[in-house]
């Protein structure tokens, strides 16, 4: 029964990384910077490090459950043309993170179905517990 409720707040806690992973990726996923080698001009408009998006990685732990482990996404940024963009280079370009929405909004959908199933699986280890508990008494 403890390993149950163990693995089960395990894949809750994964869950829980895993949107809010997603979640970070997209609200940065249009925060720009200067290509390095860009114009010093720029400096102070290029004052924060670009964003750099993760992807969740799921592993199994020796004692059952699951450990999700974030991972940059390799490249973390694409160049971008856009010279009216006031930290662009010389040559016009911008870095954006390298993420896509459409990706990001099916992390969210995947980690609100294991969130789900685990809380399921809590409920249902729940009555087998009351169950149990009538049958003593």
């Amino acid at each position: 029964m403890i390993n149950g409720i163990s693995t089960s707040l395990s894949g809750l806690l994964a869950a829980s990384t895993r949107a809010t992973t997603a979640a970070n990726n997209i609200v940065n996923a249009y925060n720009t910077s200067t290509p390095v080698g860009g114009d010093t001009s720029t400096a102070a408009l290029r004052s924060t490090r670009a964003y750099v998006p993760e992807r969740i990685v799921n592993s199994s732990s020796k004692n059952g459950g699951v450990i999700a482990s974030k991972v940059p996404i390799s490249p973390s940024s694409l160049s971008v043309f856009s010279p009216e963009n006031p930290v662009s280079n010389e040559q016009g370009f911008i870095d954006v993170p390298n993420v896509d929405p459409a990706v990001e909004f099916s992390e969210l959908i995947k980690a609100k179905h294991a969130y789900k199933a685990n809380i399921t699986v809590l409920r249902t280890l729940s009555e087998i517990q009351e169950s149990a508990l009538d049958i003593i008494k």
